[in-house]
Parts: structure tokens; C-alpha cells; sequence
């Protein structure tokens, strides 16, 4: 059987259910026989770390400096990794993806960051086998909309509104995207995302 390596990115506005997607789907194909791995939020990790696009530490736009290779760096890092291990089905989830820094800095400023290190759009979205993107609960649930789970977010509703269609038109594009919306309850959210992962996975493994 030939080795099979998709790579998804989980995407969304603030407080989406991305953490809890992730994990999930983790679960349920380690159980299945697949071998999972997880990318964290690059900004995330920076901000958390004390590289921040705030508190007078950098603008947004020399924040982007180290989000860019930190998530380049981590993708090429894990896919080496998926080469290497034993199991023939290997999935590895992308908490966010490089085209979500569309969402926080201009057109011309994203371009200039993917000339700065040798990439252009069109490679980095379809390096990406497809998209889930989980709707902000601040459109459709806002009951759940919270800024407790995650110490790196700041986002108002409003805002959390804003970057949802930011993101969303970052990612337009990909041939392979899923809008997961908040028509259902939380885990009825999350189920519908599954069913989305499993039909991507039947088409590339």
C-alpha cells in the first residue's frame, strides 16, 4: 500500500471550536490506524512566548516576519516526520495555515512576506489537500463567544465578526474549502466537520 500524507488546515474566526476539532478528529483517527499530527497556531505560540503584534513589542506586519518561518519551518518539519514513520495513512492538521496571515496585514504586504521567503499564493494554498473552516460563534452562537480558552486572544465580537470574513475571503480560493456554520449545537458542529475530514480522506488516501 502506498504511503498517503494529507495535510488540512483548520481554520476560522476567533472561537470557532478549533481546538476542540483538532483534538477530536486527533482521537478518532488514532483509532482508526492513522497516524495524526498536530501543528499548533504559530502566532499563538509566538504571542504566548512574548513575541507579540501589541504592548508596544512589534507591528503586525514585522510580527508576520516570525509567523511565516516559524509555520513554514513546522510544516516542512512534520511532513519529513510523516515520511518517516511506519503507518501508511498519515494526516497532519494545521491549526491555521499560512494564508490566514491574509486576514491581519494588506494584499501587498502578504505578497511582499511570501516573495521574502521564495513562495507565491497559488503554491502555498495547494500545498493544503483542504480547508475547514469553523465559523466564529460570535455569528450565529454568540451565547458561546468567549475569550477564556485562549489568553492570546483579544478580539471583540464585532471584531471576531470582521476577522471571520477577512479569513474567510483569504482562504476563497482553495478548490477544497468546507464552511462549517453554527446551525447546529457544539457537537453537532463538530460532527459535521468530522463527516467533512472523512470525505477528503476517501479521496486522497
Amino acid at each position: 500500500m502506498k504511503k498517503t500524507i494529507t495535510k488540512i488546515a483548520v481554520t476560522g474566526g476567533p472561537c470557532g471550536g478549533k481546538s476542540s476539532l483538532l483534538n477530536h478528529v486527533d482521537r478518532e483517527l488514532s483509532q482508526r490506524g492513522y497516524r495524526v499530527f498536530l501543528i499548533s497556531e504559530s502566532a499563538t505560540d509566538l504571542i504566548l512566548g512574548g513575541i507579540k503584534p501589541f504592548d508596544g513589542c512589534l507591528n503586525m506586519y514585522d510580527f508576520q516576519k516570525f509567523v511565516f518561518p516559524t509555520q513554514f519551518f513546522r510544516e516542512d518539519l512534520y511532513r519529513k516526520a510523516a515520511e518517516l514513520v511506519p503507518e501508511e495513512k498519515v494526516v497532519i492538521l494545521c491549526d491555521r495555515g499560512i494564508l490566514d496571515n491574509k486576514a491581519y496585514v494588506s494584499e501587498e504586504e502578504f505578497q511582499t512576506l511570501l516573495q521574502l521567503f521564495g513562495k507565491n499564493e497559488a503554491e502555498v494554498r495547494d500545498s493544503y489537500d483542504a480547508v475547514i473552516h469553523l465559523v466564529t460563534t460570535a455569528d450565529g452562537a454568540e451565547h458561546a463567544y468567549t475569550l477564556s480558552n485562549n489568553t492570546a486572544r483579544t478580539e471583540t465580537p464585532e471584531q471576531a465578526r470582521a476577522m471571520e470574513q477577512r479569513t474567510l475571503l483569504a482562504w476563497a480560493e482553495h478548490p477544497h474549502r468546507y464552511i462549517i456554520d453554527n446551525s447546529t449545537d457544539f457537537a453537532g458542529k463538530i460532527a459535521r466537520a468530522m463527516k467533512k475530514i472523512e470525505a477528503v480522506l476517501e479521496e486522497t488516501t
